[in-house]
């Protein structure tokens, strides 16, 4: 069975030329956009009625992300079809499945240090242990949190990679090595305890095909399937639950468990509790901030821990900061507790700082 294509190919860069071929919706917007490409000093041609091949180099990119994409609307960006081929390629039928939004090329075009970081493995990963709530001096489980390496060593943050690889439709392909990376260096480390590993459900079109690059790093390595839990993020934005159920059975038929990420976060996230059934939640950040003396919160975090308990599902509290709002989700309920109290997350898998119980 072939790999899939969408998750382990990482499409060629930009910079290295070739022509970008644009079909805007509307008389108005290639307007607009004939304007944009002659202010900026761009070569281009209209060689079909309303389309126009627009000439690529690494001097006028620069100039092409700034003029487009300050001149059209987002809408305009958005409904204009695009299309990069190599200099001398005429575009066949087959190009067709290529073609994205003109937006999400001038994207790939601000993005392309992603794209790098991604080709040359500077990816890695960085440990966050996840402590039991009445003894926070032992480590329950590690979490794995993506970092990016820019070219001198320095630390790149997750939220820069994701915003983006979602704004250049190169989500598959970071969650998919986000995922691979993480799975190395966990066993790298020798981590004996869990580790939870984030996966971003709408980044998986057919489990069978866009997760075998991560059941093989699997294979490699020492690590048990009961060690492992898949942390599902961005679970607000869940469209096909059942999509998703299908992904989380094959995880599970697999031997891993599942955790729900930020629970109490929105109304979506207590109906994926229903349906999804995981092994562990997670309690939103938010609702942690200052539980047990802001009385709004301490009421939701209290009702939510009182139903994970009553369903027999494993909570971990995460962004925890203060002795108070510690000794407040051990006396409420929560198994485990993750934040700043106990570790910053570090590149070596840290001990938990010992603390008075």
């Amino acid at each position: 069975m072939s790999p899939c294509a969408r998750c382990e190919t990482l499409p060629a860069p930009v910079s290295e030329g070739g022509l970008l071929y644009v079909a805007p919706p509307l008389a108005h917007t290639q307007a607009s956009l004939r304007r944009a490409l002659m202010r900026g000093g761009i070569s281009f041609e209209e060689v079909s009625d309303g389309i126009l091949a627009v000439e690529l180099d690494p001097e006028t990119l620069p100039r092409l992300s700034v003029e487009v994409g300050g001149s059209l609307s987002e809408t305009e960006l958005d409904d204009s079809r695009a299309l990069v081929v190599e200099e001398g390629v005429d575009p066949s039928i087959r190009e067709l499945a290529r073609m994205q939004s003109l937006g999400m090329v001038l994207a790939a075009v601000r993005g392309e240090w992603l794209v790098e970081m991604m080709r040359e493995g500077r990816l890695t990963s960085h440990f966050q242990p996840i402590v039991e709530a009445g003894n926070p001096d032992s480590v329950f489980a590690y979490e794995c949190l993506l970092r990016g390496l820019d070219p001198d060593g320095g630390l790149v943050g997750p939220a820069d990679m994701f915003e983006v690889a979602e704004e250049a439709g190169l989500l598959f392909n970071l969650d998919r090595d986000a995922r691979a990376t993480a799975i190395r260096r966990a066993a790298e480390h020798g981590i004996e305890s869990n580790i939870f590993i984030n996966f971003n459900p709408t980044s998986i079109y057919d489990p069978v095909y866009c997760l075998r690059s991560t059941m093989k790093a699997f294979t490699e390595t020492d690590l048990q399937p009961e060690q492992v839990v898949f942390e599902i993020t961005e679970g607000r934005r869940v469209k096909d639950p059942r999509h998703l159920i299908n992904i989380i059975d094959y995880y599970r038929d697999a031997g891993f468990r599942i955790a729900l990420d930020d629970l109490g976060a929105g109304y979506s996230s207590l109906n994926l509790l229903s349906q999804l059934k995981p092994d562990f939640v997670k309690l939103d950040i938010e609702l942690v901030r200052d539980v047990g003396t802001d009385p709004y919160k301490t009421q939701v975090a209290a009702k939510i821990l009182e139903l994970a308990n009553g369903l027999g599902v494993g909570v971990v509290a995460e962004g925890v900061e203060t002795e108070g709002e510690w000794r407040w989700l051990h006396d409420h309920g929560a198994d485990y507790l993750q934040g700043y109290l106990f570790a910053r997350p570090a590149s070596s898998p840290p001990l938990p700082t010992r603390l008075d119980t």
